[in-house]
């Protein structure tokens, strides 16, 4: 019985378990697609070839066939040579060249368009027939060809109207560069300079003769000097007061050792009576000495120091006065000094800024007459350079790229409209 256990127990541990495969509803099974393009293949050929030779039928008699027109456009710089000479060597005009692509921006600006279609050759070429501003910007196309020249391109059914405008959009561009970068631009700039440097040179003029006519610096040149002199004459006056004194020490010093009862001597006498003129002549360089034979009668020492005591007195007081005039002076001379130093800074000031003005608007002028001799020979920043003449053939209507095109679109909606189909069917 034990074995017959075991036995089964074994069995049973070797016998082996499957499992089923999951099964998923989103598998696309491309096998089944295959085949079922390949049993429609008859009809997706078919409606392949059917949009092909629709297209290629419809491009060649059934589509408008349309002429391409171009003019040309040179932008370049005009020979222009205008250097200023002389004290005022900073002027010169040099007209800025235009970026070739911001040309072409400007030539299919709105702006410009609109002045093509109000041109009267223009709207007479159309008739009645309406055309607006999105129309003509489906008709015309503007590029660069290298650094300086501009093409322009007009797609019309009408050969002539094409050329037509496309040589009047070529004129209206020309007129358009040569207004914003050309020496006309220059020009208008330049004349509203002149105007104001006019202006600026008549207002600093009449700024300048107000000055002259408020200014101080005659008057305050006439003080200046009139209080030097009179500190030249107040230092000289000083410096004679203090000789004098100088003196008087050293002729009472002759006296001290005499009575004073001592009749004065012939030569004291001559010097007192010198000293007493030099006294009372101080505010002069020169004095006269007048002597008498009765000058010196009766005079004594003690009155010869007396008179000297009382002339020492009153050069003392003199000097006094004099020192103050001239501290008065000299605090005054610098004063009139710095303002006759900022009179004559503020004319030095106003006539520089009249003599710049007058001389930039000077300058101005010139230039002025130079900008208008050359204005009168024409120099321009763009010019046409090829007018468009109206073309012969007519332009390609891309046959070969619209059937190719069909075609692919045909096969592609007959290969979805055939899967389409087959789903359906299996729902």
């Amino acid at each position: 019985m034990v074995a017959k256990t075991s036995t089964a127990k074994s069995s049973t541990a070797k016998t082996p378990i499957t499992e089923a495969p999951p099964i998923y509803d989103d598998e696309i099974d491309l096998r089944a697609i295959a085949l079922t393009l390949w049993k429609a293949r008859r009809v997706i050929v078919y409606a392949t070839l059917a949009a092909v030779v629709i297209t290629f039928v419809a491009s060649l008699w059934v589509l408008p066939r349309k002429y391409q027109a171009t003019a040309y456009v040179f932008i370049g710089s005009p020979v222009v040579d205008l250097v200023e000479a002389g004290d005022f060597s900073g002027f010169t005009i040099s007209p800025t060249l235009p970026d070739i692509k911001a040309v072409v921006e400007l030539a299919a600006a709105p702006g410009v368009l609109e002045s093509v279609l109000k041109d009267p050759s223009v709207a007479a070429a159309f008739g009645d027939e309406e055309i607006t501003i999105s129309g003509m910007t489906e008709m015309v196309a503007a590029s660069d060809l290298g650094k300086d020249q501009l093409s322009l391109q007009v797609t019309d059914t009408d050969p002539r109207r094409a050329a037509l405008i496309a040589n009047v959009w070529a004129e209206r561009v020309t007129d358009t560069v040569n207004a914003t970068y050309g020496l006309g631009a220059i020009s208008q700039t330049l004349d509203s300079q002149v105007l104001q440097s006019q202006k600026d040179y008549n207002q600093s003029q009449a700024a300048l003769e107000d000055a002259l006519s408020k200014n101080q610096v005659n008057a305050l040149s006439a003080q200046l000097d009139s209080r030097k002199s009179d500190l030249d004459r107040v230092l000289g006056t000083i410096t004679r007061s203090r000789l004098v004194l100088d003196d008087l020490q050293f002729f009472e010093q002759g006296l001290s050792g005499l009575s004073g009862e001592t009749p004065l001597s012939l030569g004291d006498g001559l010097a007192l009576t010198t000293l007493r003129q030099r006294s009372l002549t101080v505010a002069s360089e020169s004095f006269i000495v007048q002597i008498d034979s009765a000058s010196f009668a009766g005079f004594t020492v003690s009155k010869a120091l007396e008179a000297a005591a009382q002339m020492r007195a009153g050069l003392q007081a003199q000097l006094t006065r004099l020192e103050s005039d001239q501290n008065r002076l000299e605090g005054e001379i610098p004063q009139l000094q710095k303002s006759l130093s900022n009179a004559a800074a503020q004319l030095t000031e106003f006539s520089m800024k009249r003599d710049q003005s007058q001389g930039l608007y000077a300058a101005l002028l010139k230039q002025q007459q130079q900008v208008a001799t050359v204005l009168e020979q024409s120099a321009k920043v763009a010019a046409i350079s090829i007018e468009a003449v109206p073309p012969d053939k007519k332009s390609s209507p891309k046959v070969l790229l619209n059937t190719i095109l069909a075609g692919m679109i045909g096969l592609m909606l007959s290969a979805f409209g055939t899967l389409a189909m087959n789903w359906w069917k299996n729902e």
